[in-house]
């Protein structure tokens, strides 16, 4: 992936399926790399909006090829591939030592806050 934003995350207990209850063992949570690869998408666009504007996701296609033991290191690459009126859409990859656990497509909405929060 070419001109990427990117994160580290190191995978706690509190990311294991176990403890999540998306399943039984102690490995990387499906739902713990979603909010990881949207944690580094949310990060990598902060130049795009206004300080009374946020992102909040709004869409994930995701591929989760393998599972990654507690103490591994999540490498989590987004990139911004196209943006529709307030809409953003990311390709993202996370690997760990290299080998890929996970790709996908991912979609933030750009909302002004105070508006989004009244509702």
């Amino acid at each position: 992936m070419k001109d990427y934003a990117s994160k580290l995350f190191v995978v706690e207990e509190k990311h294991s399926a176990a403890v999540m209850g998306s399943g039984d063992l102690a490995v990387l949570a499906t739902p713990a790399l979603v909010a990881m690869v949207e944690n580094t998408a949310k990060e990598s666009i902060q130049n795009l909006v206004n300080p009374e504007q946020t992102t909040v996701g709004i869409e994930i296609q995701m591929n989760h090829s393998a599972a990654t033991a507690l103490g591994k290191k999540v490498l989590c690459k987004v990139k911004l591939v196209q943006q529709e009126k307030r809409v953003l859409v990311f390709q993202f990859e996370a690997t760990v030592e290299d080998q890929l656990i996970a790709s996908g497509i991912h979609k933030r909405a750009i909302v002004e806050t105070e508006k989004f929060m009244s509702k």
